[in-house]
């Protein structure tokens, strides 16, 4: 099984996310003009960018690109939780289970993912204090 927090799995996150923030445009368009504005959008596109930056972030092992995706995921994890309520007020139930729901689990458990291979990433680079040549000698003046 694959593991979310490995490599691949960050990787396979960024371009599920990409596809879930393009679905929600296409769709929204269509079927959800109503009820969101421009935010979605918006929204939409800052998580296809911040995908971009977890896909490059992880291809080259940068773990402060995921920084972009993790904001981005709390966002657009926002506008679907949002977007399920308004759909059940407005008595719109068939896109809620179909949609709203599976995207926002598999979300949640990749924003949990990334975080712990962000950590993970954080933990094993070592400190930039160790790479300074003759710092060692210096003496302060305290």
């Amino acid at each position: 099984m694959l593991q979310l927090d490995s490599k691949n799995g960050v990787i396979l996150s960024g371009v599920l996310s990409v596809v879930f923030a393009t679905v929600y445009i296409l769709l929204k368009s269509e079927y959800f003009w109503y009820i969101s504005s421009d935010l979605g959008l918006h929204v939409s596109a800052l998580q296809i960018m911040g995908s971009i930056c977890l896909v490059i972030g992880a291809i080259k092992n940068c773990y402060k690109l995921f920084v972009p995706w993790m904001i981005t995921c709390g966002f657009f994890l926002y506008l679907m939780v949002y977007l399920g309520v308004a759909m059940m007020v407005n008595g719109y139930w068939l896109f809620l289970p179909i949609m709203v729901v599976p995207f926002t689990a598999y979300l949640s458990y990749a924003l949990f993912s990334v975080q712990k291979a962000f950590d993970r990433m954080r933990k094993e680079e070592p400190p930039s204090y160790e790479n300074l040549v003759g710092k060692k000698d210096f003496i302060g003046h305290i």
